[in-house]
């Protein structure tokens, strides 16, 4: 499952049965682990995030995100998130960070990752774009993180030179 296909989904309380929200954001740590969700509010005027902790989600699936309670939201500037960045919004996304090589060679920009919701919270890939051009001929890369091959920097995601950087399937 991809990241940018959680944003957007509604979040459901299993309690209840009631719509709690919809997910805005993913928020992933230096480690590649999501640590949270982050919450659409109902109003533009509202100043308050609320996140779910991601061990508060009890079913990730491709229609919804379900929780145990409406307990399992919080607000987000009560909880210590450390070293973690949102996926899609603010100044140190992870969306559209260059993807280096330790040689010095750029293969792309981080498009998406992939998570598999029945292991847990651990990032297993990303999709690389070189560009829309290059996206609509050759299509996006992927770039497996099974080996633990990358590194997930302040300004760009770092690739061993085990990579190869020419196949469609890295």
């Amino acid at each position: 499952m991809k990241v940018l296909e959680l944003i957007g989904l509604p979040v459901y309380d299993i309690a209840t049965g009631k719509r709690v929200s919809k997910i805005k954001d993913v928020w992933i740590t230096d480690d590649w682990l999501m640590t949270h969700v982050e919450l659409e509010e109902p109003t533009r005027f509202t100043r308050v995030r609320h996140i779910i902790p991601w061990h508060d989600i009890k079913a990730c699936g491709e229609d919804a995100i379900m929780i145990e309670n409406s307990l399992a939201v919080r607000e987000a500037e009560a909880v210590h998130i450390e070293r973690a960045r949102a996926f899609l919004t603010g100044p140190e996304r992870v969306k559209d960070l260059p993807v280096v090589t330790q040689e010095g060679n750029q293969l792309g920009w981080v498009a998406d990752v992939y998570f598999q919701p029945n292991l847990g919270n651990t990032i297993t890939g990303l999709e690389i774009s070189d560009g829309l051009l290059a996206d609509l001929l050759e299509g996006r890369r992927q770039l497996d993180e099974a080996n633990r091959h990358m590194r997930l920097g302040q300004d760009t995601v770092v690739v061993s030179d085990l990579v190869n950087p020419t196949g469609s399937h890295l």
